[in-house]
């Protein structure tokens, strides 16, 4: 591993990576710096990447940056897409294409020979760039620059004896991402077929489920179940059922236990999508509970449900400086729950007086699949028996 020393000086060969660097890691310092210094740095980054855009070839450097910026586009800016981490991760996607750096990533048929950890590294910067396209591609609705062959290709990586658990997760949430974006754009959920893709997927990953970090690969199977079924029920394409209601508030509640039980010294370090999905999972439970509270009530305490989304906000509130996303994600979920459960709001006393509701429009206006105010087809309709399995 490289000295902090080391690190630095090859950070300063690219002035807008330093800076892409410098705008996340001042954000970790003191809130005064992060006030004064973040503007001007993002201010900075923001000119040189549309410069560095118009150079061909790239350097390692810009794909470095380019990743960077798209994996924490709500924190650098403070508003979600301040960045836009698809027109980004795509932009830099084409650069590959124009760079003799990931020839293996880019070339369906490349053999894999990993001579040092340098290769290792720069194939895992494409294949990390995938999946942050991939990220915004789902949560954007916006149509991915990636074809199957270029996902296939992303496995190539794994035939090296030098690859880790991480590089292993980084791939099987790149082809569960493309399972979710498969699914549900631009036609409606085909419901039956992408549950037995998604058990297909658990099949062949499954091994990871018990290795270290795992509740990020349980995370991400949970918030794919739970944003295909949520869709699903959205576009009209599933009758309403009871198994499918239940099943979506178990996979909710278990996306913001897994948050908040793995929590440690790194947990304010994660990319915002991490942030994305947690909080995906409470606006969905807030909206489950508006629409199906009766139903819900048979097998679960509602009471506790509505607690453990107080809990979740004071959470995110907890986590780093006020001007940390989890921080903004943690008022968008409080504005959701205060507009849809109005009858199970806290104490007056607490910080749920001050949300600002319109938090909600802004997010929702740029991230729909995840944070729009569409509601579920199924509106009060019969409620069907159970039709298939839930994975």
């Amino acid at each position: 591993m490289a000295t902090s020393v080391a690190l630095l000086e090859e950070v300063r060969k690219s002035p807008l990576l330093l800076c892409a660097c410098c705008l996340i890691a001042v954000r970790h310092t003191t809130q005064d710096l992060a006030v004064t210094l973040a503007p001007q740095l993002f201010k900075k980054v923001k000119t040189l990447i549309s410069s560095s855009l118009l150079a061909i070839p790239q350097t390692i450097e810009f794909f470095q940056a380019a990743l960077v910026l798209s994996l924490w586009s709500t924190t650098i800016g403070q508003i979600p897409l301040s960045i836009d981490s698809w027109l980004l991760s795509g932009f830099a996607l084409q650069h590959s294409l124009a760079s003799n750096l990931f020839r293996t990533g880019t070339s369906a048929s490349a053999h894999i020979t990993v001579q040092n950890k340098l290769e290792l590294d720069r194939w895992c910067i494409w294949n990390h760039l995938c999946l942050v396209h991939l990220h915004y591609c789902v949560g954007t609705r916006r149509k991915a620059i990636l074809d199957r062959k270029q996902i296939d290709s992303c496995r190539k990586i794994l035939e090296s004896d030098q690859a880790t658990n991480f590089e292993f997760r980084m791939v099987a949430e790149v082809n569960l991402y493309w399972i979710i974006y498969e699914s549900c754009f631009p036609t409606p959920v085909d419901l039956p077929r992408t549950q037995a893709t998604l058990h297909t997927w658990k099949e062949e990953w499954k091994f990871l489920f018990d290795q270290p970090r795992s509740q990020f690969v349980q995370m991400g199977f949970h918030f794919a179940q739970l944003i295909i079924y949520d869709r699903s029920l959205k576009s009209g394409s599933a009758a309403v059922q009871e198994s499918l209601i239940s099943e979506m508030a178990r996979l909710s509640t278990a996306i913001i236990n897994l948050a908040m039980e793995t929590t440690d010294d790194r947990t304010r370090h994660l990319t915002d999508h991490i942030y994305h999905m947690i909080a995906f999972a409470a606006v969905t439970l807030c909206r489950l509970l508006r629409q199906y509270e009766h139903h819900l009530s048979s097998t679960n305490d509602i009471a506790v449900m509505d607690t453990l989304i107080f809990s979740l906000v004071y959470w995110l509130q907890s986590i780093g400086l006020p001007c940390h996303v989890a921080h903004t994600l943690g008022d968008v979920v409080a504005a959701f729950h205060k507009k849809l459960r109005r009858d199970a709001q806290p104490s007056p006393t607490t910080s749920y007086e001050d949300i600002d509701t319109s938090i909600q429009e802004d997010f929702a206006s740029l991230f729909p699949e995840l944070f729009g105010a569409a509601t579920f087809s199924g509106g009060s309709g019969i409620l069907l028996p159970d039709w298939g399995p839930i994975i």
